[in-house]
């Protein structure tokens, strides 16, 4: 890879300067970029784009050496390595052993590595829709210069489909409210909470609101949605983007309702988003993992109590791992007497060029 040697530098500062078991990366190198104003736009896709291709195929590039510029030029020749039978599969796929086998004995060796292959590829940009202001018809004219394509699963799903420097924050569209950046597979899981005008909606683990923003359309602004979160910064956050959307019947979670529709959308291994965060897969263990199936227990457990008879929740993840979906279900189904809606779950898994991982699954109180 030729890559003027300025731009090596800052790479090499940066891969040298990152730790992985402080991470995220993402957020390291917005911080860095902080620091170093001179970077124009174009710069910082190059380091970005390579910064990230290194980090996603570092057990493969470590396998030959450790020094970051020699990394940089063994990028362009990773393909003839995938098949190379002396190099472990894990490694080939840049997947720590216990983090593979893990997968290997839910899935299969085989599909594995095609698994932790896809992960390692870029995640396609994609944009949703706010219903409340427009139609993907009126914003695909209004923003042809994006080629946009629609997605197949999401009603509310554009897909950019040539690469460009645009900044999608800084257009108007996004200030107006037209629309939010979010993949296809979160859309699908908001929207499994189907929610008419006045009812009463809970997302208890709100973050900063994108799931609310893809689900509260549906209310036509009638009846009652709560956000809740551990993370104050988070609801601030959502609060700028409900406004901008023009949702106006939502609160800060007042304890005060049982609800017709609860949407969980749990702390997990994230493993479903390793194509934008691609330093967690380096610090997963097998206790962390234990530490978060307990975690999302304990949520549901706390969460379950306003819901309503005949009411439902959504439990969603963003992890392929069978402990942290599936078997939780049938944990919560047993232990409260829930049952499946529609005897069925959503479950996107990872593929080159697809959307992001995730699972969800609607359960209701009898």
């Amino acid at each position: 890879m030729n890559l003027r040697p300025f731009i090596k530098t800052h790479i090499k500062t940066i891969m040298t300067n990152f730790d992985v078991q402080r991470g995220p990366f993402d957020s390291f190198l917005r911080e860095y970029y902080k620091n170093n104003k001179t970077l124009g736009p174009s710069e910082r896709s190059i380091i970005s784009q390579t910064a990230f291709d290194l980090v996603r195929n570092d057990l493969l590039l470590s396998h030959f050496t450790k020094d970051v510029d020699r990394k940089c030029d063994l990028l362009s020749h990773l393909p003839k390595y995938e098949n190379d039978q002396n190099i472990p599969l894990n490694v080939r796929c840049s997947c720590p052993e216990i983090l593979f086998q893990l997968v290997s004995d839910q899935y299969g060796q085989k599909r594995a590595y095609e698994f932790f292959m896809a992960l390692n590829t870029k995640a396609p940009l994609t944009i949703r829709i706010n219903p409340i202001k427009t139609t993907r018809e009126k914003l695909m004219q209004e923003m042809k210069h994006l080629y946009f394509k629609k997605t197949l699963t999401s009603p509310y799903g554009l897909i950019i489909s040539k690469e460009n420097n645009v900044n999608l924050s800084d257009t108007d569209q996004f200030k107006e409210g037209l629309f939010e950046i979010q993949d296809e597979a979160s859309q699908v899981c908001a929207l499994r909470v189907q929610c008419r005008p006045n009812d009463k909606v809970l997302d208890y683990c709100a973050g900063s609101g994108g799931k609310t923003l893809a689900f509260a359309h549906q209310m036509e602004g009638k009846g009652v949605i709560e956000i809740n979160d551990t993370r104050s910064e988070a609801l601030s956050k959502a609060k700028i983007r409900l406004r901008r959307a023009g949702i106006m019947n939502y609160s800060f979670f007042t304890k005060k309702f049982k609800y017709d529709w609860i949407l969980l959308d749990v702390p997990c291994t994230g493993l479903g988003t390793l194509r934008r965060n691609p330093d967690s897969k380096y610090r997963f263990s097998q206790e962390r993992l234990d530490d978060l199936i307990k975690l999302q227990q304990d949520i549901f457990d706390q969460a379950i109590r306003y819901l309503k008879q005949d009411g439902v929740i959504v439990y969603t993840t963003c992890s392929f791992l069978k402990d942290e979906n599936q078997n939780q279900a049938k944990h919560f189904c047993k232990k409260y007497n829930l049952s499946v809606v529609d005897n069925d779950y959503f479950q996107s898994l990872p593929e080159k060029g697809g959307m992001d991982s995730f699972f969800s699954i609607s359960l209701k109180k009898n």
